[in-house]
């Protein structure tokens, strides 16, 4: 403790304190001018309001090392004074007072006094050194203290990277081959050159980029269950942050944050610049052709999976934070609003904007001017600017308004307000009390036939065929009659065979459906016709005819999917889903079992999906349901951060077990093999990935992580053969193998280059 006052002693002998206070005032003077700059650039493109917001943050982060090197620009204030001088063995002639508060000299000179007399000596003494520290200190005190809440702050912006760090590190390779197609075709749109790895990890609720150089992108664990077009836009969106350096922004403008922790303006701007920051990467998502109202749905969706706290919200790139939802989607559905990229050019241009501004501010000395110059009061001339862009509101905004808020924590008590609680409980899987929510909605008169249809959809999927159609018929009375979106509508599968379902909608349902088969079946017959390979193609076709129960033909599609190797273990689900609702249990076990050997996990898919509900009756459902449990992969990171490999050993225990349990599971083996590679436990993760191999599961991705736990024992001439053997079985080993730091010892080795361009 001794030491830190002797610091703060020595900072306030050196005015630290009043160096810091000029700072402030330089720092206030160039925060206030970007503030000021936003204000009055209202409908200026959200690239350009980040770039000022963090040019801004920047410049005041380099502020006291441009105060160090720029040549001074002295500025004169104040009036230079002396005090008078006092002649020695002459004291000055003062009013005797009472002593005031804060009035040091008088308090000294009576403690002086009072231990003169002899009386309490020893506490006045004690008192007397304490307000000699507190008199020589206080100043540096502050200082001190100020320092050290910025360090703490960088501190823990230090933490929160490493944690980014530790989950990417523990997150697992996204390699199906549709998420890789949209991630070519992103970087191909933005024209970015850098590669980017894709991972899930269950520790990420939203879509996460992180790092610079070398940039991951981390997705959530039920990424692969997403439509095509999210994953889509969720691919444009975070490359569109590496393609404008974003990340890199981040970091400095949060360092910036820390240091300047005490100023209200530093936080307001960096606030700010993370807004515009989303918005504008945002604005690229729209210049690629998506429908602004699609992707304000797929922000809604993935910021309904948002936990209450996000630990790593100051260190990441996210694309939907609550805090920011309103305002973006505000943003994305105003047509008037500009949405310029802002160039290399422009970001120069603002470059050099910056340092004009900043530079002199930096330079700005403050010199006491002569004692014989008058004093001049400047004149002030105040100027009113106007702050807020005048908003056209239109009512699809005022709904998303209503809607963002009430999800984020309002109560309903009006129609809007149930409304909006019922999309929620719909989207949560709560059907039965959606229904009464969007009835209650509807009731209260807001938008009546929406809502009975919503509500009719719902008792629909909870399997109550009987008001499923009461409330259909009532949203047909109500000015329903979109016959298309009843007959396109899955909600309604279930129901579809019922007599009361089938008399209600009549003709006009079935003029839709037939229209829709009459489309999907052609689509079908082309494919074949032209012996097609697109695997995706055939299970999007495979998808549509299973909903219109052509069943022979959406089998045959999803066959087709299977035999190209695109989504197969979705397509042997949806294969098991056709042969049930053909009443042919046999197949339709036999289809589900392959499918969970193949990596479908199902998740409640088992349990509520209508088109397995014959499935469901038989004896060994049971079983397959258990097995689908047992091959789940464990991954590292449902507990607390602890030791790198502590969590992957605790993980490949279980798999063991599960081998033990299935031993003729090449799922199961590749599961331990994964795990235990991630302990490093390699000579059990080789043998289990060629168990896996052996067993036909997934053999080019077991041979190239025995590859990985090869490069990682440095036996590079066995890395290398195993390489490839993963190539020859059809694994991208160059797409993976460059930024993969399980093979960084192969990276000298003269044989490398040729596995990353091959």
């Amino acid at each position: 403790m001794t030491s830190l006052f002797e610091l703060a002693a020595r900072l306030q002998s050196a005015n630290a304190a009043e160096g810091m206070l000029w700072m402030i005032v330089k720092i206030t003077l160039i925060l206030a001018i970007a503030r000021l700059l936003l204000a009055a650039l209202p409908r200026a493109s959200a690239a350009m309001k980040h770039a000022i917001a963090t040019a801004a943050l920047i410049g005041v982060a380099l502020l006291p090392t441009l105060s160090a090197i720029t040549p001074a620009i002295e500025l004169n204030v104040g009036r230079a004074s002396a005090r008078p001088a006092v002649s020695a063995g002459r004291a000055e002639a003062r009013p005797t007072s009472v002593i005031g508060v804060g009035d040091g000299e008088s308090i000294a000179t009576a403690i002086s006094v009072v231990k003169a007399t002899g009386l309490a000596e020893k506490p006045l003494t004690l008192l007397e050194r304490s307000m000699h520290l507190v008199q020589s200190t206080w100043k540096g005190m502050i200082v001190v203290s100020a320092a050290a809440i910025a360090l703490f702050l960088l501190v823990h912006m230090a933490a929160g990277m490493a944690g980014v760090w530790l989950v990417s590190r523990r997150a697992e390779e996204l390699t199906g081959e549709a998420a890789l197609r949209e991630l070519d075709a992103a970087r191909d749109h933005l024209a970015l050159g850098r590669d980017v790895r894709l991972l899930k990890s269950d520790r990420v609720a939203v879509p996460v980029v992180w790092g610079i150089f070398k940039p991951v992108l981390l997705l959530p664990a039920d990424v692969e269950e997403w439509p095509a077009e999210r994953l889509r836009v969720v691919l444009l969106h975070e490359l569109a942050h590496l393609k404008r350096w974003d990340g890199l922004s981040l970091i400095l403008t949060r360092i910036a944050v820390s240091l300047f922790w005490f100023h209200p303006l530093a936080w307001s701007l960096e606030r700010a610049g993370r807004s515009e920051c989303e918005r504008a990467c945002d604005d690229l998502v729209l210049a690629s052709g998506t429908k602004p109202s699609d992707y304000a749905d797929h922000l809604l969706a993935i910021a309904r999976e948002m936990p209450a706290f996000d630990p790593f919200r100051s260190v990441t790139l996210a694309m939907s934070r609550k805090s920011q939802l309103e305002g973006r989607l505000l943003s994305i559905l105003q047509r008037d609003v500009a949405r310029r990229v802002f160039s290399g050019r422009g970001v120069a241009v603002a470059c050099a904007l910056a340092v004009a501004v900043i530079a002199p501010i930096a330079a700005m000395r403050l010199v006491a001017k002569p004692s014989e110059e008058k004093d001049k009061t400047p004149v002030v001339k105040e100027e009113k600017l106007k702050s807020d862009a005048e908003v056209t509101v239109t009512p699809e905004i005022e709904a998303i308004s209503d809607m963002v808020f009430t999800k984020l924590g309002g109560t309903p008590s009006t129609g809007r307000g149930w409304y909006d609680r019922a999309y929620d409980l719909y989207h949560d899987e709560k059907w039965p009390e959606a229904a009464v929510a969007f009835r209650r909605a509807a009731d209260e008169g807001f938008k009546v036939s929406t809502s009975l249809y919503n509500a009719a959809c719902s008792h629909a999927l909870a399997g109550d065929a009987g008001r499923a159609v009461e409330e259909l018929g009532r949203a047909i009375d109500a000015g329903w009659d979109d016959y298309d979106a009843i007959a396109e509508d899955s909600d309604f599968d279930a129901i579809r065979d019922d007599g009361r379902f089938r008399q209600l909608v009549g003709a006009r349902l079935g003029e839709a459906v037939n229209r829709r088969t009459t489309e999907t079946v052609e689509k079908y017959q082309t494919l074949r016709t032209y012996r097609a390979k697109d695997g995706e193609e055939w299970f999007d076709v495979g998808v549509e005819l299973l909903r219109l129960r052509k069943l022979d033909e959406s089998i045959d599609a999803f066959e087709h999917a299977i035999a190209d190797g695109d989504k197969a273990a979705s397509s042997m689900y949806n294969t098991a889903c056709a042969y049930s609702l053909k009443q042919d249990v046999r197949n339709g076990m036999a289809w589900l079992r392959k499918a969970i050997d193949a990596g479908y996990s199902g998740g409640d898919h088992l349990v509520k999906d209508s088109d397995i509900a014959l499935l469901r009756k038989q004896p060994e459902f049971a079983e397959l349901r258990e097995l689908a449990k047992d091959l789940e992969m464990r991954g590292c990171c449902s507990g607390p951060v602890s030791f790198i490999y502590d969590d992957w050993r605790e993980s490949a225990k279980h798999h063991q077990k599960m081998v033990q349990k299935h031993p003729r599971s090449g799922r199961a083996w590749f599961n331990l093999g994964f795990t235990s590679l991630q302990a490093r436990d390699f000579p059990t993760a080789i043998d289990a990935f060629h168990r896996a191999s052996d067993l036909g599961y997934r053999p080019g991705t077991s041979a190239y992580n025995i590859a990985c736990a090869y490069a990682l024992q440095e036996n590079r001439d066995a890395a290398f053969q195993w390489l490839e053997k993963a190539r020859t079985a059809g694994f991208d080993v160059a797409d993976h193998a460059d930024d993969d730091e399980d093979l960084n010892a192969l990276h000298r080795d003269p044989r490398w280059r040729e596995v990353v361009t091959n």
